[in-house]
């Protein structure tokens, strides 16, 4: 049996449950309360290709990103966010050549797109492989423009 209760500015959420040990109490942040999850496989190239959306002028925030694939001389992989006016920025830009390649990447800190930006993904080069992400969709009061971010990031 568990109980949620949701603290107000403190955006946790604190979960008692049982265990063969007894009563334990679990902290939770947004990232593992909320979040959600894509994954995509290929076998040749892909163009560039929506990975995740947001909603409107929502904004995507990456938690953890995972990147296995062949070794391809001559291969590449690409995600990255971009815009309608398209505005764009990498993620992770990834040479594929004479090993395989294995991302895995939790971050601890932000790596949130701006209003309206949608994460690609590119596939040069015909080699199988797949990515795994899990993001937060946020609204559009915690999301910023692009410009905005482009001036506090030092673009």
């Amino acid at each position: 049996m568990w109980a949620v209760q949701i603290v107000g500015s403190l955006n946790k959420v604190f979960q008692q449950f049982k265990t063969h040990w007894g009563y334990a109490l679990h902290t939770l942040n947004y990232r593992q309360v909320h979040g959600l999850w894509q994954s995509v496989s290929w076998t040749a190239a892909v163009v560039k290709t929506p990975l995740v959306s947001p909603d409107g002028e929502d904004s995507i925030e990456i938690s953890d990103i995972l990147i296995t694939a062949e070794k391809k001389a001559g291969g590449s992989i690409t995600i990255h966010f971009e815009d309608a006016a398209a505005n764009t920025k990498d993620v992770v830009k990834s040479t594929v050549a004479d090993g395989v390649l294995n991302v895995a990447s939790n971050f601890g800190g932000k790596v949130q797109g701006w209003q309206g930006a949608v994460l690609y993904y590119t596939v040069v080069g015909t080699f199988t492989g797949s990515i795994l992400i899990t993001f937060v969709k946020h609204g559009k009061e915690n999301s910023i423009a692009y410009n905005q971010m482009k001036k506090s990031s030092g673009w």
